[in-house]
């Protein structure tokens, strides 16, 4: 599986696409040579090789070319850039080289500079880009050599434009029991559908529904979530998804899925001995685990390394040394699920 990343000035999302055929390696995209080609080729390993006829680059100069499809069939217009300097959050820097894609999807950067780039497509009429990645935050490298041609190969691109209806993006539901809607997407064999709250467990991760709608049991607490779907046709290859996460709040609950800490106040400066952590109780919880390290530690040691308590309070029997300790409590419930937890706090043991 390949990823691929959408970026935009101020948000990273990740996206995972299915290649059709080669797309990257986590050594630059090199491979053998194909001397069956008008100019030698290097092409990284592929499912389903990838060529391109086109004439050897100028003297010193590479080329690039490759093949965009969406739904099965090449996509034409799009905008394909090769990037010297990438970054997962500002997108492309540095040396730029821009292609289109013709009629069939292919695309060619000829005669360009050798180098190391990263390789990014417009999503179709949009502001939004896919790049190819190795990992979380890095783009794939694809190595250019001078006089030689590389077939990045094949990608399938998919739209950003599954259209949600509810719960509508920031609206208040009374019910722990939701249906999430979304309009039919056309060549959508099924859909993937996740749901998530503010802390917990995912309620919903890649179900796959045949309908364009979806039920949903929450929390029986209050709290907040987020949810997305992603469309695929009937050969398993995704073609669309939410242009991004929808959110909506249930807020007529007992309890709270966002536990509030009630001692020692964030940021508070207090002495060693007789510490006690408390937080709020949550009606679902069974259990609380608690992590705290020593942030003055260079190793940042842990002093509660997910310490287990069955109430929502902790009293250390030993005095803790001078430093600032940061510490977070998730909540479980019976079965083991998350359903409930703090933010990050901190406070600091003064000599």
């Amino acid at each position: 599986m390949i990823q691929i990343k959408k970026y935009v000035p101020w948000l990273l999302i990740l996206i995972l696409l299915t290649g059709c055929g080669l797309l990257a390696s986590d050594d630059g995209g090199n491979g053998r040579a194909d001397n069956d080609t008008v100019a030698e080729t290097e092409t990284a390993p592929a499912a389903e090789e990838f060529k391109c006829d086109v004439d050897p680059p100028a003297a010193g100069k590479s080329n690039v070319c490759g093949e965009i499809l969406w739904n099965g069939s090449g996509a034409a217009d799009l905008d394909v850039k090769l990037c010297a300097d990438f970054s997962s959050f500002s997108g492309c820097g540095g040396q730029e080289f821009l292609a289109t894609t013709d009629a069939d999807g292919q695309y060619l950067f000829k005669d360009i500079d050798p180098g190391v780039y990263a390789l990014s497509v417009r999503v179709f009429n949009s502001d939004d880009w896919l790049y190819i990645s190795s990992g979380i935050l890095s783009s794939a490298d694809f190595e250019v050599n001078a006089g030689k041609t590389l077939a990045i190969g094949r990608q399938n691109i998919f739209k950003l434009d599954v259209k949600p209806v509810s719960p509508r993006n920031g609206s208040k539901e009374s019910d722990a029991d939701v249906t999430l809607d979304w309009q039919d997407y056309p060549g959508a064999e099924y859909y993937l559908v996740s749901l998530y709250p503010d802390e917990g467990d995912a309620i919903v991760l890649d179900k796959r529904s045949n309908e364009s709608s979806l039920r949903a049991d929450l929390l029986p607490v209050s709290c907040g979530y987020r949810w997305s779907v992603e469309a695929f046709n009937s050969d398993r290859i995704k073609i669309a998804e939410m242009a991004e996460q929808f959110d909506f709040v249930v807020d007529s609950l007992d309890g709270s899925c966002q536990l509030a800490v009630q001692e020692p106040a964030d940021g508070a400066e207090i002495r060693g001995e007789g510490i006690v952590l408390d937080w709020d109780d949550s009606p679902v919880a069974t259990t609380y685990k608690i992590l705290m390290w020593n942030d003055d530690d260079p190793n940042k040691a842990n002093v509660l390394d997910f310490e287990q308590v069955n109430e929502s309070s902790y009293r250390f029997d030993q005095t803790l040394e001078p430093a600032r300790y940061v510490w977070s409590v998730t909540a479980y419930d019976e079965s083991g699920d998350k359903v409930g937890g703090t933010e990050i706090f901190d406070f600091t043991v003064r000599p």
